[in-house]
């Protein structure tokens, strides 16, 4: 991607977090007692854990440029992935007017 210095976006808030689901599913087998009429069973156990990182903000005035954006982006550890998809957004939704071209 390459940005330019000059181009513009509109007044914006921007948060920045990440939320992961992790599920993981474990089998026990359960035997009957010997010389009993039971069956085995097989159980799941199924394990969910969450993680969230704390939403971290950037908020643009007017007339701030798209450098001054995704160096603001950087400094909270955005990713350029993070960074990319930030800024198809804006795209998306009008705040940038200018073409995106990722390479």
């Amino acid at each position: 991607m390459v940005l330019g210095k000059d181009v513009r976006i509109s007044p914006v808030a921007i948060l920045d977090g990440t939320l992961t689901v992790e599920i993981q599913t474990f089998f026990n087998a359960s035997q009957p007692s010997p010389l009993s009429t039971g069956q085995t069973m097989v159980t799941p156990d199924v394990k969910v854990d969450t993680k969230e990182k704390k939403a971290r903000n950037v908020v643009l005035k007017q007339g701030a440029s798209v450098e001054e954006l995704v160096r603001a982006l950087s400094a909270i550890g955005s990713t350029a992935r993070d960074i990319i998809a930030i800024l198809q957004s804006l795209k998306a939704a009008g705040a940038i007017q200018a073409e995106l071209e990722v390479i």
